[in-house]
């Protein structure tokens, strides 16, 4: 299990393990406040490289951004 770490703007901090990012995302819940739109999240790898990315609040899959495939 990895730990992800997310954290927005305003400084709110948050640890979700997960095997994936995809299923940790899915975990945080995270719902966009009048001045958060997004949240970065870090975390590391199996071979201890360190990973980052910002995502856009409210999140959406690719099965709801594309429809039924």
């Amino acid at each position: 299990m990895k730990e992800y770490t997310f954290t927005k703007d305003s400084g709110d901090t948050k640890v979700i393990e997960a095997m994936s990012l995809k299923k940790a995302i899915k975990k945080y819940d995270g719902k966009p406040d009048d001045q958060d739109d997004h949240v970065d999240i870090t975390w590391t790898s199996k071979k201890d490289n360190a990973s980052y990315k910002v995502i856009k609040l409210p999140y959406q899959f690719r099965k709801e951004r594309k429809g039924r495939l």
